[in-house]
């Protein structure tokens, strides 16, 4: 795209027209640039089940594997950059997990286990994992996620979450479902929504030299005052004994005192600093637009009404979507001012269950161990693995010793043939026992007879 195309599409960005995106071709140039972006790596990829999971386990995960970097004047030193990425590639929607370090891969696998015991988890065994396949021919469009209100210290106004309204169906199913699309589509269409995450220091919430703490929100939405504006700043010059100062404090309103509350429950908790991408990859430049735009649309639904939070899109083009598919390929963070505590951010990073309803999910059937159904009975005792079926047929008769295993079916009935002390003519006298019942049945002919 040239400066002028460049030019035009910023112009129609800023001013609301048109829909902003860019798709790029994917050249052997872009998709050898993309590659060599990619951390040395391996990723977890997690198959989850429909009987588990879900945000409230997130929380129980995102706090254990919480390792900030140091903290500082300004905030904290760079730490360990995360990314969870949700995958639609090859008609299957998929989960991984790419950890900054080795040590914090194994301290993921090993919480995944905890937390999400019926799902499968398995080791990438390739050390530099691709968020998307990237052919040539094909086409790449992209956008990210930054937070509607984000000055001075608003960034903090926490997005919705189970414990917020509280989501009355898990928000992955609307996301899942757009990124699957049109099934019956010709057109095929590979997507990705990546979030970044990095643990914040433990004190996140008190804010720095230049911004304001939880605390100091928490009281001005308690103590609200009225709305600035150019007119009415005009009247108080012109006026200034009929019109009140501009800023004077009003009555706070119960949505107020509820934000406030809101705002404040935040304060003790752990935090992530985060990005948010959609990236998607089809055969047709103005699909792989479309899913995109659709895929980042139905985040909307993380919209809080109390503070008024949520996510604004921010469409890619040309240069700006080149700088951030690099990012995204090589799982780093660019600085959006987002962070957001343990419990926003367990309902941005979670492994789902069926209540999101997407049947193209790639679902667990076993365990973890990946030998064991999840849902299946689990038993004390195992058959020895000498035991054999008693059918002879089934055996093998010509290995010496054959008829002398022993069977996991005991014998019911036995040839009376293989009974040495048993006569076939009827030598024998029955016992004292047998004359017993034969008298009994004698009665019990008599009786049915009478």
């Amino acid at each position: 795209m040239g400066l002028g195309n460049r030019t035009v599409c910023a112009t129609k960005q800023k001013l609301g027209l048109g829909d902003g995106y860019e798709a790029l071709e994917v050249t052997p140039e872009l998709a050898e640039q993309l590659y060599g972006e990619l951390p040395e790596r391996k990723s977890i990829a997690v198959q989850p089940s429909k009987d588990g999971g879900g945000p409230k386990d997130a929380i129980d995960l995102l706090t254990a594997v919480h390792n900030p970097g140091r903290g500082g004047l300004f905030g904290s030193a760079e730490g360990p950059t995360h990314s969870f990425e949700m995958r639609y590639i090859n008609g299957l929607v998929g989960f991984q997990w790419v950890m900054a370090t080795t040590e914090a891969q194994k301290q993921m696998q090993r919480q995944l286990e905890t937390f999400y015991p019926d799902a499968h988890i398995d080791m990438s065994e390739h050390d530099r994992p691709a968020l998307l396949p990237l052919e040539e021919g094909r086409y790449v469009a992209g956008a990210y996620l930054r937070l509607r209100k984000r000055s001075d210290g608003k960034h903090l106004y926490p997005i919705k979450h189970m414990d917020i309204e509280g989501f009355e169906n898990d928000p992955y199913g609307s996301i899942t479902a757009e990124m699957i699309g049109e099934r019956e589509s010709d057109t095929e269409t590979d997507l990705a929504v990546q979030t970044i995450f990095e643990p914040a220091p433990a004190d996140w919430w008190k804010g720095g030299l230049l911004s304001s703490s939880i605390d100091d929100i928490a009281d001005e939405l308690k103590s609200p005052r009225k709305d600035e504006s150019f007119l009415h700043a005009l009247k108080y010059e012109l006026f200034p004994e009929k019109f009140e100062i501009v800023g004077e404090e009003r009555e706070a309103s119960n949505k107020d005192k509820q934000a406030s509350n809101i705002v404040r429950e935040q304060r003790g908790e752990k935090g992530f600093r985060m990005n948010l991408r959609i990236v998607g990859v089809s055969d047709d430049p103005d699909s792989a637009v479309r899913r995109v735009a659709e895929t980042a649309q139905q985040f909307d639904g993380y919209y809080e009404s109390k503070t008024e939070q949520g996510f604004e899109v921010v469409p890619l083009y040309d240069k700006p979507l080149r700088t951030e598919l690099e990012r995204a390929y090589g799982r780093t963070r660019a600085d959006r001012k987002m962070i957001m505590g343990v419990r926003g951010a367990a309902g941005l990073i979670h492994i789902p269950n069926d209540d999101i309803n997407t049947q193209d999910v790639d679902w667990s059937l076993t365990s973890h161990a990946g030998d064991v159904p999840a849902n299946a009975p689990r038993f004390s005792e195992f058959h020895d693995s000498g035991v054999v079926p008693w059918e002879k047929e089934l055996r093998s008769v010509g290995l010496e010793g054959a008829d002398w295993w022993t069977y996991d079916i005991p014998s019911t009935w036995s040839d009376p043939e293989e009974y040495n002390d048993w006569s076939v003519e009827g030598d024998s006298q029955p016992s004292d026992g047998d004359r017993e019942l034969d008298d009994r049945s004698s009665e019990r002919d008599q009786e049915v007879s009478a």
